[in-house]
């Protein structure tokens, strides 16, 4: 039963105030006064009650205005009749029924309910709580055919012992329940992206005990996604340089309040691994901090991208700068070294013949393995390198012990410790080998596609700086020797010769120089053509290589003529040198078209006299005595005073 206030009734008012006229004393003397004051207190009375008529009725459309404006109506269920009855509003504004809508049967309101939610009213109905209840929620069917929510807050009535009715206080919530699952499908795309997420998500408390974290951390770590819970992570395996940097950046987050951002490097299964850390702060209802958020992106690939980057511009600014090779090459080694942890590289080239790899860069290794790999043989079964070069193509040795391209080698190697061994063979431009690329591990292991690609990239940059330097070299040759014979050329010899004249001016070391040249060249070019007379030239070359020493000089000047010069050798060894060089020129018979060929040639000698400074006087004296041969009568030997001839 709904309550209705005690302004709407002034009959009643009228009672309660009736005692009050009656307890007046009455006196014939005062019977007029009486009289008069009766129809005054009844007009007072009949004000008062119109006053308290009004106050009600405001205060009820107050009410109306209220429970219209916060969407409430009031319901009520009479559970003898089973039958609903309900104000206008509650009827009509929340539920859309018609405005001569008072009530329904039960059986009505049910059927108005949702499938899923009738059965759970049914039961109320059936079995209606002997206490206030609330919260129930509900579906029920608008007029115009929509879903709306409905909250009940139910009050029963008891009679006999016996709850009679049910008085429900009712409010729209479809607004609310709209939100709550909007909330719900937005918490639901937010946990799937973030178990879903490449990157670790996880959430610790203020003692870094972890929370929760995402199935991302499986890519990374050995342990159950359930077994990191409860664990900080110290406890869950990070080495101590690794947990003491999380731990001082937490600090720092609980100190501040301010999020932080920091790079950590973590190892798993022998690969080292590069996350960016950011850590949020987490605050609860009161604005305190709770709890920390931590985002673990792997960068690995980036900054190892990064690195690899900057290593390649510092190498190939070393071969833009002419660095010498050897250096280069180590430089490469450890540029490889710093991408893959643990592996110790080295870098063999093919000699000239092919036959054989010579060891040029890889500090790393033993340095009594490096002397075992001076010189490796280029075969089918020889090693890593050896057949890497022989089939050019990549070998990959995971476990040296058991492999049969190391049998033959295998003593030697079980000492180092070396287990595994990767061999990529370098080839140039024109896909000439070059050489080898070898990266050694003390433990089994194969390598991933990534290393393999990067080994691939490593030959590329080391084939760029053996290719340069070999064009370093044509042009030094080109720049410095004689391209016929290979000797220095007149102005490379000159430049050498001043360096020698220079040190025995210093230390007072014999310098002696020889001036040299082939007797009736002319002749030989007119009769025989110039590619005999070249021919001649590189014989004589020849020669010059056989007879002199490696610390001597030798040069072609120009034409038919050279030049010596011999360092700590004083004039009578210079003869005897000179006299071998034009004995062996003169026996040589050269096997030509027009039939064999003999030449001959003079030598002019002079020994660097202590006041002379510079190759050029020296070189002045020798000539003249070489015209003194000519004019001799050729194929002679002059110097000072002297003159030998066959």
């Amino acid at each position: 039963m709904i309550l209705r206030p005690f302004a709407r009734r002034p009959a009643l008012a009228a009672l309660v105030c009736l005692p009050l006229l009656l307890s007046v004393p009455l006196s014939a003397m005062a019977a007029g006064r009486h009289a008069q004051w009766l129809g005054q207190t009844g007009w007072l009375l009949a004000m008062g009650c119109g006053a308290l008529w009004l106050y009600g009725r405001e205060q009820r459309r107050k009410a109306r205005a209220t429970l219209q404006d916060a969407c409430l109506g009031l319901l009520e269920f009479d559970l003898t009749q089973q039958y609903v009855r309900g104000s206008v509003h509650t009827l009509q504004r929340l539920l859309g029924l018609p405005a001569h809508t008072r009530g329904m049967n039960c059986a009505r309101w049910l059927m108005l309910l949702h499938p899923e939610d009738r059965q759970l009213f049914s039961n109320l109905l059936l079995h209606p709580p002997g206490n206030p209840e609330t919260g129930y929620e509900m579906r029920i069917r608008h007029h115009s055919g929509h879903w709306e929510w409905l909250e009940m807050n139910l009050q029963p009535a008891w009679r006999n012992g016996k709850v009679q009715r049910l008085t429900a206080i009712c409010r729209v919530i479809t607004a609310r329940k709209h939100d709550e699952a909007a909330m719900l499908q937005r918490e639901q795309q937010f946990r799937t992206l973030v178990e879903n997420a490449e990157d670790i998500i996880a959430r610790y408390d203020l003692e870094l005990r972890c929370l929760f974290i995402n199935r991302s951390v499986s890519r990374f770590s050995e342990l159950p996604l359930d077994e990191h819970l409860g664990k900080t992570p110290r406890q869950k395996g990070w080495s101590d340089d690794a947990s003491d940097r999380f731990e001082q950046e937490c600090q720092l987050l609980i100190n501040n309040w301010e999020a932080r951002r920091f790079e950590l490097e973590l190892q798993h299964r022998q690969q080292r691994h590069i996350f960016e850390i950011r850590l949020f702060p987490e605050f609860d209802s009161a604005g305190m901090l709770k709890s920390i958020l931590s985002v673990d992106r792997d960068v690995t690939a980036t900054r190892q991208g990064e690195r690899l980057l900057a290593e390649e511009n510092e190498v190939l600014e070393m071969i833009a700068g002419n660095h010498p090779l050897p250096q280069t090459l180590e430089q490469i080694c450890q540029m490889m070294e710093s991408q893959q942890p643990g592996g110790m590289c080295s870098v063999l080239l093919l000699e000239e013949n092919g036959q054989a790899l010579r060891f040029a860069a890889g500090m790393s290794l033993p340095p009594a393995y490096r002397k075992l790999s001076e010189r490796v043989a280029v075969g089918p079964s020889v090693g890593s390198c050896g057949s890497a070069a022989h089939w050019k193509r990549a070998i990959v040795v995971d476990d040296i012990l058991n492999s049969p391209l190391w049998a033959h080698a295998l003593d030697r190697v079980r000492p180092f410790g070396l287990r595994a061994c990767w061999s990529i063979p370098i080839f140039s431009s024109d896909s000439q080998l070059l050489g080898t690329l070898a990266t050694y591990y003390r433990e089994p292991r194969g390598p991933l596609p990534e290393e393999l690609a990067l080994a691939l990239r490593i030959t590329r940059i080391i084939a760029i700086a053996l290719q340069r330097d070999g064009h370093e070299r044509q042009l030094y040759r080109l720049a410095t020797q004689d391209g016929l014979t290979e000797l220095n050329n007149r102005r490379q010899f000159i430049e050498l010769a001043d360096r020698e004249i220079e040190r025995s001016r210093r230390h007072g070391g014999a310098v002696t120089v020889l001036m040299m040249d082939l007797d009736r060249f002319k002749d030989i070019n007119d009769q025989y053509g110039h590619a005999v007379g070249d021919e001649v030239i590189r014989h004589f070359s020849q020669v010059c290589r056989e007879v002199l020493r490696a610390s001597d000089l030798c040069g072609r000047l120009g034409g038919e003529e050279f030049a010596a010069v011999l360092p700590e050798t004083g004039m009578d060894a210079a003869l005897l040198v000179a006299e071998r060089l034009r004995g062996l020129a003169g026996a040589a018979r050269l096997d030509t078209a027009g039939g064999l060929l003999g030449y001959t040639v003079s030598i002019g000698i002079a020994e660097r006299q202590p006041e002379e400074s510079g190759i050029d006087e020296v070189l002045g004296r020798a000539d003249r005595q070489l015209y003194r041969a000519k004019r001799g009568g050729r194929n002679r030997v002059c110097g000072a005073a002297l003159a030998l001839s066959s």
